[in-house]
């Protein structure tokens, strides 16, 4: 998808969409984060005391009545076709709030003292669903809920004399959604009394991978799957670009060991109730008219439906824009119009002779070779024309990557690529945050832009991350914030929340956490993103009081010796995957602290007269920034690179401050 710029990080600025920038802020004065609303969607914010939810439900509030502890006995009561691993996560969440599950099928004689926990579907019949009408707290929302797919209702309150949580879902998907949102709501061991009612606003909402450069390890994957789970995604997209067997060698099928990881992909897919979508990329040298091409295709998908995969997409991206081999030529003849026609052709043909006798296939996707632009083009209205109504598209905004994307311009793109009496379902296949078109550099700003209802649009959304996976965890939590519920979304508060989750309860390592992203704020020069912001205003009050001849505030000096502990701290987060990731970041980081350390030294004793004291710290400040600045970070193909951070703001303070300095 970013091939032209993943083989060019020079060009990253030129992704800039400078004449929307003008727009973007307008949206945000005029209250684009749009404030949350007691209606479907707006997320009810009249929680009480509730702890914060994310994705943040779409009715959630505090009632009277008694906690429900976990932390003694607990009744779990679950039917027989209770979702296994939302039972399994339930029993997690009641064994880490410090207490003793026992698994019923009916509460019958509950022990002194104990809690129970109903779980399950919300049929009439069901347990779980008596259960709720029993508690007597039913609201208008929980019909809506139950009726919509992954929707779910947690309530509480008493049965059979004991404190009682109910966890119903419309579906299998939705009772494993209860149970992510019960983990959060627990305070000190126990459920507050509350009462939720809630279902996503959009029906695709996961993670592609599918960046150029190295791809994620086996383990990443399978901890991203986990992640995205934990925060009520649906789906993950198998589609690295650098895969030979997705691309380049598309025809080779696995190897045995290579299947064995696939399964276990597809398999912690299902088991956190994501799709585990297969990305066959045939396009670099398929010959669209080919009967053997397309049994090679056929072929190579059977063998991952074989295996359980269920979703799959034809990606034909980042390809020639016209038809290469003799035989198209001959047939559709050359141009983007024919291309068009040729790809229809080709997409038909396996959507029909694939799918036949499978009824429990996903509807195919598939990702254009003009995939970006609203706008209507030959291309565009051939592929519209003649491709399959069911097929879905995956769109990625008005440009590769996409400052901004507008309900409208989602909703012209339906029509682009639909025809002319119905548009075309449209994913968006969101690059952000993905950096492999400037690999020295990470995004980690939160997600900004999107229309808080670009859902009515958009049948969803899935983000491209970064070459680092446990980087990308904030950003793909702010994802499932905002595909779950955009209205209610807002983005520092969603990134706080990411972070907080990320670093666990130590203050200490929180605060570097943050530290480093601040560092790592910068997105393409985009002013809703503006690089390393509180760095930039420790260095502003740093220099306007040095400038007044006043003692510097000493903040600076603080987040400089904070930059010091990375390397020490990060290690100690929650997720240790994240200092992984960063430890070439986190090392420069680290040297520009004890550069800009020195570099105040070195002013403070300017000002005293120390002249040997000034050369001191002077060599030690350029030693830093050699330090600093020194290849660390490999790439697949663009060798060893420099970490950066934001616009080098640490490097032009360091210079600055040289400047300064007597013996400049």
């Amino acid at each position: 998808m970013n091939a032209p710029s993943a083989r060019a990080g020079s060009r990253r600025r030129r992704f800039l969409l400078l004449s929307v920038a003008g727009l973007l802020v307008a949206a945000v004065i005029a209250g684009w984060f749009i404030s949350a609303r007691e209606v479907p969607g707006g997320g009810d914010r009249s929680r009480g005391d509730l702890p914060a939810v994310h994705p943040v439900p779409q009715h959630a509030v505090s009632q009277s009545g008694e906690s429900v502890p976990l932390t003694g006995r607990v009744h779990v009561v679950a039917a027989p076709e209770t979702d296994q691993p939302a039972l399994d996560a339930l029993l997690d969440v009641i064994a880490a709030a410090g207490g003793t599950a026992e698994v019923v099928a009916a509460l019958d004689k509950p022990s002194e003292g104990s809690s129970a926990v109903y779980l399950g579907l919300g049929g009439e019949a069901s347990p779980a669903r008596s259960a709720l009408r029993d508690l007597g707290t039913e609201r208008p929302e929980d019909g809506e809920a139950l009726d919509r797919a992954e929707g779910y209702v947690v309530a509480t309150g008493k049965l059979e004399g004991i404190p009682t949580a109910v966890l119903v879902g419309h579906d299998g998907d939705g009772v494993f959604h209860s149970v992510q949102t019960l983990r959060q709501l627990l305070k000190a061991g126990s459920v507050p009394a509350l009462h939720v009612s809630d279902w996503p606003l959009m029906e695709t909402r996961g993670v592609i991978e599918g960046f150029y450069g190295t791809p994620w390890s086996h383990q990443a994957r399978l901890d991203v799957i986990s992640f995205a789970g934990r925060q009520k995604m649906n789906t993950y997209i198998y589609s690295p670009k650098d895969d030979p067997l997705l691309r380049e060698k598309w025809r080779d099928l696995y190897s045995a060991q290579e299947l064995t990881e696939l399964q276990e992909l597809i398999e912690a897919a299902e088991a956190n109730h994501l799709r585990f979508t297969y990305a066959l990329s045939p396009g670099i040298d398929v010959c669209y008219s080919r009967d053997s091409d397309l049994e090679d295709a056929i072929t190579k998908l059977e063998s991952l439906y074989g295996l359980g995969v269920r979703s799959f997409v034809i990606p034909l991206d980042d390809i020639a824009t016209k038809v290469q081999c003799p035989e198209d030529l001959e047939e559709f003849g050359s141009g983007p119009s024919n291309l068009a026609k040729a790809q229809a052709g080709f997409l038909n043909s396996l959507q029909e002779r694939f799918t036949a006798g499978k009824q429990d296939l996903q509807p195919l996707e598939t990702v254009p070779t003009f995939y970006t632009g609203s706008g209507s083009n030959p291309y565009k209205k051939q592929l519209g024309r003649l491709l399959d109504p069911a097929i879905v598209v995956q769109w990625t905004g008005e440009d590769v990557v996409s400052h901004r994307i507008t309900r409208d311009s989602a909703q012209a793109a339906r029509r682009s690529y639909g025809r002319e009496d119905a548009g075309r379902p449209i994913v968006i296949w969101d690059n952000y945050p993905v950096n492999d078109f400037s690999q020295d550099h990470l995004f980690m700003a939160p997600l900004i832009g999107r229309d808080a209802d670009l859902y009515q649009s958009v049948q969803g959304i899935v983000t491209n991350p970064m070459i680092q996976p446990y980087l990308s965890l904030p950003a793909i939590f702010n994802y499932a914030d905002f595909s779950w519920n955009g209205p209610a979304y807002r983005p520092q508060e969603s990134m706080d929340a990411a972070l907080a989750q990320l670093a666990g309860p130590d203050q200490q390592v929180q605060a570097a956490v943050r530290a480093f992203v601040d560092l790592n704020q910068d997105w393409q020069d985009d002013e809703l993103t503006p690089s390393a912001p509180a760095l930039r205003r420790d260095i502003r009050q740093f220099w306007s009081d040095y400038d007044a001849g006043k003692a510097p505030s000493g903040d600076l000096l603080r987040r400089a010796e904070l930059l010091q502990k990375l390397p020490e701290l990060l290690p100690r987060m929650a997720e240790p995957g994240f200092a992984a990731d960063a430890e070439h970041w986190a090392a420069a980081a680290a040297e520009f602290g004890r550069g800009v350390e020195e570099a105040i030294a070195m002013l403070e004793a300017a000002r005293r007269g120390d002249s040997e004291s000034v050369a001191e710290s002077r060599r030690n400040v350029n030693s830093a920034l050699t330090a600093a600045g020194a290849r660390t970070q490999p790439t697949l193909a663009l060798g060893v690179v420099t970490p950066v951070f934001g616009d080098g703001e640490l490097k032009t303070f360091l210079e600055d401050a040289l400047r300064r300095a007597p013996g400049s």
